[in-house]
C-alpha cells in the first residue's frame, strides 16, 4: 500500500533526485545535470540566427534570448507532464557569452 500511496497522489513511488541547478553555474553544467536527471530538451520558439549568437551555445533547448538590457536566455526542458524553463544571463555582460543560471 505504502507503494501504491504516492501513485495515487499523483507522485511517484520512486523519487526522483532534486534538481541540481545553482545560481550562476553555467547553462552547459545545468543542461548537464538536468540530462542527466531524465529532462530532454522541448524549446517554445525557434531561436534566430542571432539568439544563437547571443546565447553562444549550441544546446537544442534555447528558445528564445533578448537581444538588448540584460541579455536574457532562455532553456526549456520536459520530463513526463512537467516543464522547467531555466533563464541565464550573460557570464561576460554586453557580449555574447555562455550564459549562468539566473533563475
Amino acid at each position: 500500500m505504502s507503494l501504491l500511496l504516492p501513485w495515487l497522489m499523483g507522485g511517484s513511488a520512486f523519487a526522483r533526485p532534486e534538481l541540481q541547478l545553482i545560481a550562476k553555474q553555467t547553462i552547459l553544467e545545468a543542461n548537464r545535470h538536468l540530462i542527466a536527471d531524465g529532462w530532454r530538451p522541448a524549446p517554445e520558439k525557434t531561436p534566430t540566427p542571432e539568439e544563437w549568437r547571443w546565447a553562444s551555445v549550441a544546446l537544442e533547448s534555447l528558445s528564445v534570448c533578448s537581444g538588448t538590457g540584460v541579455g536574457f536566455c532562455r532553456f526549456d526542458y520536459c520530463r513526463d507532464l512537467q516543464r522547467l524553463s531555466v533563464v541565464t544571463v550573460p557570464s561576460e555582460p554586453g557580449r555574447p557569452s555562455v550564459g549562468r543560471v539566473d533563475r
